[in-house]
């Protein structure tokens, strides 16, 4: 009897004990906050912006990233009106190449976006910051020559 009672539990723990990590997380829906993080950080890795800091002077931008066959992955941008994420971008799985892009729009000056995966093991989320500057800018700063003399 106590055997048969002592491999009911063992069996019992087994299955909750696989049961967990499939649930221990929910996937977010239209809104994630800005400061939210993941259970994980090797879900996907985000290859461009590389820093995950860019500037442009383009109204897009592709972000870029590669992940695991099956990782599903959203972007959301930061409303500063709402204090919050705003999904652009709705779930993709990734396929079994790997390979994940998408190309998001920008507004004026500064443009904070939150890429979130998540797949049965976990989730991640990364923030991503694209600064979009004038043409005017670029074309100034592409006027600007250095040279020794201008040191002396």
């Amino acid at each position: 009897m106590i055997k048969k009672f002592a491999a009911a539990m063992i069996a019992f723990m087994l299955a909750f004990a696989c049961i967990i990590p499939t649930v221990s997380f929910a996937a977010y829906g239209n809104t994630i906050p800005l400061g939210a993080y993941g259970s994980r950080s090797d879900l996907i890795y985000i290859k461009r912006p590389e820093s995950h800091n860019a500037s442009t002077s383009d109204k897009t931008y592709t972000i870029s990233a590669t992940g695991g066959a099956g990782t599903k992955i959203k972007i959301y941008k930061y409303n500063a009106g709402a204090g919050t994420c705003q999904l652009v971008k709705g779930e993709t799985t990734i396929g079994a190449s790997g390979l994940y892009s998408t190309v998001v729009n920008l507004n004026n000056d500064s443009n904070i976006f939150m890429v979130y995966a998540y797949n049965d093991w976990g989730d991640q989320t990364v923030r991503i910051d694209i600064n979009r500057i004038k043409k005017s800018t670029v074309d100034r700063l592409k006027g600007i020559t250095v040279t020794i003399k201008n040191f002396f």
